[in-house]
C-alpha cells in the first residue's frame, strides 16, 4: 500500500539549530547509557543503584512533559530551547564533575531535565515552523540524533581505552551545545512561531485510542532505553569484551537505530505504517533472541545492530500513531508521550537492573522480549487508521 506524504522540510537557520541540539542530545543519551555501567563498577555499586540515574532523568522528563504549558507561556518556544540548552550544560559539567553518587545522581537529574525540555519544545517548534513537512522534520531530527548517538559510545570507549575515562566523552555535548547557543545569537525570537489565538482549538479529553496507543509506545521506549543502558554489560558477559570495548561496542545498538530510523522514514511514505511498526516489532524480537542466544563477540554484535535497526522504527512509528490517534491534538499527545516515555526510560531499565543483581543480566534481558510481545498485541488488538499525519498544530499542552 502507498500513502501519499509531507513535502521536503525547509533547512532554514532555525530548523538546523534545532536538528543540531537533538544531535546533541542523542550524543549525551547514548553516551550516557554505557557511561552508568562504568559508573557503577568505579563506585562499587550494584545495577539497581547505578540504574537510579536512568531513572532520575525519567522523572525529569516526566516532569518537563506535565510543565511543558506552564513553561512555554512564560519563556516562548525559542526561551524553553535556550533553558534546556543551558540545564543540559550544567547537568553535564554536575554529571562529569562529580566523584560521589549523590552528586552524579544530582547531574543525571539536571540534565534529564535540559533534555525533555529539548525534545517537547524542538519537536513543538519543528510542527509549528515546517507546517505540511512537520512529520518529514521530525524524522530528519530523529535522525540527527541517532547518527551522533551513534559516534557516542565510541569516543566514550576510546576515552576508557586511552586511559581518560568515561567523562570526556560526555562533555562533547555539553561543548556542542554551548556552540549551538554562540551561533542562536542574543535572540530566540526566530523559534517562536505561533498560529493566531482564535486557531487554537478547545483541548477535549484525549481519545481511548490513544492511550492504547501510548501504552504500545511505553513497552517500545522500555526496550530502545533497556539496550542503550545495559547492552555492554550483556556484550562484556557473553562476547568477552573488556569495560572500554563494551562501551564502543554499543556503537552496533545505535547504528541500528540510525539505520532504522532512515530506512524507515523512507519505507513510512510507501507501505501502511501499521504493517511498517508490527514488522520492525518482529524484527527486534527475533533480532535479540538471537544475541541473547548468542556466545561470542561478532555474532552478538550482528544481532544487536539487527535489533536496532527495529528498534529504531518504533520511536517515530509509535509516537506518529499516538498523534493520529489524538483528533489533531498533536501537543497535548506528545506531552502525554513525554510522560510516558519518562516512566519507560527509568522504570523498564531499572526493573532489568534489579533482576540483573538477583538472577544475572542474561536472564535478566527476557525483559526485553516481553515488552516486544505486549507491544505487538496492542498493535494488533487495538490498529490506528494509517495517513499522514499533516501539519502539527501549536496547540496548548
Amino acid at each position: 500500500m502507498t500513502l501519499d506524504r509531507p513535502l521536503h522540510p525547509r533547512r532554514d537557520r532555525a530548523t538546523l539549530i534545532t536538528y543540531g541540539q537533538f544531535a546533541m542530545y542523542g550524543w549525551f543519551l547514548y553516551a550516557f547509557g554505557p557511561s552508568v555501567p562504568l559508573l557503577r563498577d568505579e563506585y562499587g555499586v550494584t545495577s539497581t543503584v547505578a540504574a537510579l540515574h536512568a531513572t532520575l532523568i525519567a522523572l525529569a522528563s516526566l516532569l518537563i512533559g506535565l510543565g511543558a504549558s506552564r513553561m512555554v507561556k512564560h519563556l516562548g518556544r525559542g526561551g524553553s530551547l535556550r533553558s534546556g540548552s543551558i540545564l543540559l550544560i550544567i547537568g553535564l559539567l554536575i554529571y562529569t564533575s562529580g566523584h560521589s553518587l549523590a552528586v552524579t545522581m544530582l547531574g543525571a537529574f539536571v540534565a534529564g531535565l535540559g533534555g525533555g525540555v529539548v525534545v517537547v519544545f524542538g519537536n513543538a517548534h519543528l510542527s509549528a515552523h515546517q507546517g505540511e513537512a512537520a512529520p518529514s522534520a521530525l524524522s530528519e531530527a530523529a535522525m540527527m540524533s541517532a547518527v551522533f548517538g551513534m559516534i557516542a559510545p565510541l569516543a566514550l570507549g576510546l576515552g576508557v581505552a586511552i586511559g581518560w575515562g568515561w567523562r570526556p566523552g560526555l562533555m562533547v555535548a555539553a561543548l556542542g551545545i554551548l556552540a549551538l547557543e554562540l551561533l542562536r545569537g542574543p535572540t530566540t525570537a526566530f523559534n517562536d512561531a505561533e498560529i493566531p489565538h482564535d486557531q487554537i482549538p478547545e483541548p477535549v479529553p484525549l481519545p481511548h485510542l490513544f492511550w492504547w496507543a501510548w501504552g504500545v509506545l511505553v513497552c517500545l521506549v522500555g526496550v530502545e532505553f533497556c539496550l542503550v543502558l545495559w547492552s555492554s554489560d550483556l556484550l562484556r558477559l557473553r562476547g568477552g569484551f573488556g569495560p572500554g570495548a563494551a562501551a564502543a561496542s554499543l556503537t552496533s545498538v545505535v547504528a541500528g537505530l540510525a539505520v532504522g530510523r532512515g530506512v524507515g522514514s523512507v519505507l513510512a511514505r510507501r507501505l501502511n505504517t501499521e504493517r511498517l511498526l508490527m514488522g520492525a516489532i518482529a524484527l527486534a524480537f527475533v533480532a535479540f533472541g538471537a544475541a541473547w542466544m548468542s556466545n561470542g563477540a561478532l555474532p552478538i554484535l550482528l544481532a544487536l545492530f539487527a535489533t536496532g535497526c527495529g528498534v529504531g522504527l518504533h520511536w517515530p512509528l509509535g509516537i506518529s500513531r499516538a498523534i493520529r490517534a489524538t483528533n489533531h491534538q498533536a501537543d497535548r499527545a506528545s506531552a502525554r508521550v513525554v510522560v510516558g516515555a519518562g516512566l519507560a526510560s527509568g522504570g523498564a531499565p531499572f526493573i532489568l537492573g534489579a533482576l540483573a543483581d538477583a538472577f544475572g543480566v542474561h536472564t535478566a534481558f527476557l525483559v526485553v522480549p516481553v515488552l516486544l510481545v505486549i507491544a505487538l498485541a496492542l498493535v494488533i488488538a487495538r490498529p490506528v487508521s494509517t495517513g499522514p499525519i499533516g501539519a502539527i498544530p501549536a496547540i496548548p499542552l
